[in-house]
């Protein structure tokens, strides 16, 4: 066997398996995301497998060391681009896009891979990026739950997600109301369809970026308090209109400026 073709393989294939430069709504919804996460399995199979041949012909001992010396050559990459990156606000918002990247598409492919070595890199990978940006959290995720999450629009409601952390129910007063006003007058308009399956395009991305923070709770009462209990109030009241434009300004707002003051803030 010859394994230094695959130690080659592993140091200067492997670690390019974090590089992406596309924005994350762009490949993490409903419509592409098996799409572009089997382009990225497919393109980083060949350097899994030179991976598990090498990390099976260790000992033990070796094994584990070899796992987590890997996920720190892919770190350390990750690294290197945010030094190039100046501004401050500018690399919290790549290293936030890059988390949330790591955690969607990374390493669910390296357990789709389904061997002993593929997951104890993921374990690596996964501990090795918390210890290094303690300021981001993330999470070992499996493919299959999170493309079933989008057939069931586990992930269509940042409303949903924001009332859990409010301890509300699913069925409580914010939720009724937004889905009436949802399903009734938005999904009546000419454009109430398009709108819908826009925000049903722009949430997941939104979701994702907010779980990389450490205080996501705090992001979600702040967008409850500011957004979402207003909307419910006009949305009670009749003021469809009114309700639709502050709906529309917290998706715009949560997909650019919000973050930017939130990396600022130093969150």
């Amino acid at each position: 066997m010859d394994y230094s073709q695959d130690e080659k393989v592993v140091e200067y294939g492997l670690i390019h398996m974090i590089d992406n430069d596309r924005p994350l709504k762009e490949i993490f919804n409903k419509k592409v995301y098996e799409d572009e996460f089997m382009k990225l399995y497919r393109l980083y199979q060949q350097a899994l497998t030179a991976f598990t041949r090498l990390y099976d012909s260790k000992n033990v001992e070796e094994k584990a060391v070899f796992a987590k010396e890997t996920a720190e050559r892919m770190i350390a990459r990750e690294e290197e681009k945010l030094d190039l990156i100046k501004g401050k606000n500018k690399r919290g918002m790549t290293l936030m896009d890059d988390t949330a990247y790591v955690a969607l598409f990374v390493i669910p492919a390296m357990d789709y891979y389904h061997t002993d070595a593929s997951d104890a890199l993921a374990e690596a990978m996964t501990e090795g990026w918390r210890s290094h940006f303690p300021e981001h959290q993330i999470k070992r995720g499996e493919f299959e739950k999170l493309n079933q999450g989008f057939k069931k629009r586990r992930f269509c409601f940042i409303t949903t997600a924001a009332c859990k952390v409010m301890g509300q129910p699913d069925d409580c007063r914010e939720l009724t109301a937004l889905r009436s006003f949802r399903d009734g007058w938005l999904s009546g308009l000419p454009e109430g369809p398009g709108l819908i399956s826009r925000y049903y395009d722009m949430a997941p991305a939104i979701l994702a970026r907010i779980d990389t923070f450490n205080d996501s709770a705090s992001c979600y009462r702040s967008i409850y308090e500011k957004w979402l209990l207003p909307c419910v109030r006009l949305a009670e009241a009749g003021d469809n209109r009114q309700c639709l434009e502050l709906y529309t300004d917290m998706m715009e707002t949560l997909e650019t400026d919000f973050f930017e003051r939130m990396t600022a803030d130093g969150r």
